[in-house]
C-alpha cells in the first residue's frame, strides 16, 4: 500500500468515528512549516500543551514525502523514556512509519538504521521529528550523544544530504536557544483559536488556585473538602517524591488521603510500580463517572505528551516542592487540562498549581518565545533567566554548535524567516 493509500484509509477510518486525521488549524500550521523547510533544515514548532502538535507533524511528514523526502526515511524521536509516548505515537502515525518511532531506550536502534544508510550512501532525503524536544536534551544525554555521533547536529551535513529536522515542544527552552544560532533555522508559534482551552482561559475562568503542601494534614483535609462536592469525579494529585525528603513527603501525603477519605471516598496510587495493564486500566476508567469521589495519587507519571479526557475529572493538583521547574509545571497536570474540547467556566476542572508560572508562560507565548524579553523570568533544568539581571544561562542541547558567525545579510534573512503569525493563548 502506498503512502497516499495509507493516508486515505486512515482518513476514512477516523471520519467514520467523527474524527479527522488532521484538523484545519493543524493543517494551516503544517503548511507554514512545509514552506519554512524550503529555506531551512531546522524548524522549531512552539505550540501550547495539547494543541495538536502530532497532527501537525503527520501533515508535515505526508506533504514533505510528496515533495523530496523518502517516505521510508521519516523518523519520530524523543528523549523521553515513557512507553505511553511510544504507544500513543504509533497509534497516530501511518502504518509505514510505525517501525520508525523511537524513544530514549530505543535510540540505539535508530542509530543503527542511520549508520546502515550511511554505509550504503543512502543517508539523504530524511525527515526527523523530535517530539518534546526539551526532555533529556542536554549535551551529555543519550539523544545529544547520538545526534553528535551521526553528525545530525552539523548544518553542512544536513544541507548536503537534504536532511530536515522538526523539533516540537510547548516549552522548547535551551533547544530553541541553540536552534537560533543556526543559519538555516526558523521557529513557528501558531495562532491559538478561541475554541482552544488555554492557560489564559483557565485564569480568566477563575479556576486556577494556589497549591499547598498536602503532607500537612489541614491542607489535605481542606483540599478534599473543597473538591468533593456534587457528583463523584476523579481528582489527580501529583505527589512530591524526589529529593532528600521526597519519600517521607509521599508517605505522609498518602497517609493523609487514606485517613480523610476512609469509608467515604476512594484513593488510588498510579506510579511505575504498577504493571502496564494496571496503568491502562486506571487511564481507561477515567472515561466513566466513578461511584464515589476518587483521588488518584501519581508520581513520575503524566508529564509531557499524555492526553487525558477531562469529562469526569474534577480537579488536578500539582506537587509543591520548594523550587518548581517552570517547564515541568507547564507540561504537567495543568497542561493535560489544555485542549480543543476541554471543559470551561464553572464546569471546568479546578487547577491547583503555580499561577505565577502559568502567567509567565502566557507572557512567553505572546512574545513569540522571546527569551530575551525585558523583565522576563524563566527557570527550568536547562534554562535560567534572571528577572533582576536579564541574564540567560542555557545548557547546551543536542543542537549546540560553536563559533558561528553571521553576516549581516544572513542575520536579516534569519529574522525574516522567523517572523510568522503567533498570538495570545
Amino acid at each position: 500500500m502506498t503512502l497516499i493509500q495509507e493516508w486515505s484509509a486512515e482518513k476514512k477510518t477516523l471520519e467514520s468515528k467523527g474524527q479527522k486525521i488532521v484538523y484545519p488549524e493543524q493543517k494551516k500550521t503544517g503548511k507554514w512549516i512545509v514552506r519554512l523547510f524550503k529555506k531551512n533544515n531546522l524548524v522549531t514548532l512552539c505550540a501550547p500543551p495539547q494543541w495538536g502538535k502530532t497532527g501537525v507533524s503527520l501533515y508535515v511528514s505526508f506533504t514533505m514525502c510528496k515533495n523530496n523526502i523518502d517516505p521510508q526515511k521519516v523518523f519520530f524521536l524523543t528523549g523521553m523514556s515513557d512507553l505511553s509516548w511510544i504507544e500513543q505515537t504509533k497509534e497516530r502515525v501511518l502504518p509505514s512509519w510505525k517501525k520508525n518511532v523511537y524513544h530514549r531506550n530505543t535510540l540505539h536502534k535508530f542509530e543503527e538504521e542511520i549508520e546502515h544508510l550511511k554505509d550504503r550512501d543512502k543517508d539523504k532525503d530524511i525527515l526527523l521529528i523530535i517530539d518534546e524536544c526539551h526532555i533529556a536534551n542536554k549535551s551529555d544525554n543519550t539523544l545529544s550523544e547520538m545526534m553528535n555521533y551521526l553528525d545530525l547536529n552539523k548544518e553542512d551535513y544536513l544541507i548536503e544530504k537534504n536532511i530536515k529536522i522538526l523539533q516540537i515542544s510547548a516549552t522548547p527552552s535551551n533547544s530553541l536557544i541553540d536552534a537560533k544560532t543556526w543559519t538555516k533555522h526558523a521557529h513557528f508559534s501558531p495562532r491559538v483559536g478561541s475554541e482552544y482551552v488555554s492557560f489564559k482561559r483557565m485564569i480568566e475562568d477563575n479556576r486556577v488556585f494556589d497549591k499547598k503542601k498536602l503532607e500537612i494534614k489541614d491542607n489535605c483535609k481542606e483540599y478534599i473538602k473543597d473538591v468533593s462536592k456534587g457528583s463523584p469525579l476523579f481528582h489527580i494529585i501529583r505527589c512530591t517524591c524526589s529529593g532528600p525528603n521526597g519519600k517521607d513527603i509521599y508517605k505522609k501525603t498518602k497517609f493523609n488521603f487514606s485517613r480523610f477519605c476512609k469509608n467515604k471516598f476512594k484513593v488510588v496510587e498510579l506510579n511505575m510500580s504498577k504493571s502496564q495493564k494496571e496503568i491502562k486500566e486506571i487511564y481507561s476508567s477515567l472515561s466513566e463517572r466513578p461511584d464515589v469521589h476518587t483521588f488518584i495519587l501519581i508520581k513520575n507519571m503524566l508529564g509531557a505528551s499524555k492526553t487525558l479526557d477531562d469529562k469526569y475529572i474534577g480537579s488536578v493538583y500539582e506537587s509543591a516542592p520548594s523550587k518548581k521547574d517552570y517547564s515541568s509545571e507547564i507540561q504537567g497536570l495543568a497542561g493535560r487540562m489544555c485542549g480543543w474540547s476541554k471543559k470551561i467556566g464553572t464546569n471546568g476542572v479546578k487547577i491547583y498549581c503555580d499561577r505565577y508560572i502559568l502567567e509567565r508562560y502566557v507572557e512567553l507565548y505572546e512574545s513569540n518565545f522571546d527569551y530575551e524579553k525585558e523583565d522576563f523570568e524563566w527557570r527550568d533544568g536547562r534554562l535560567k533567566i534572571s528577572l533582576l539581571t536579564g541574564k540567560i544561562n542555557s545548557s547546551e542541547s543536542y543542537l549546540s554548535i560553536v563559533d558561528i558567525e553571521y553576516t549581516e545579510s544572513e542575520e536579516e534573512n534569519k529574522q525574516t524567516d522567523t517572523s510568522f503569525p503567533y498570538s495570545e493563548i
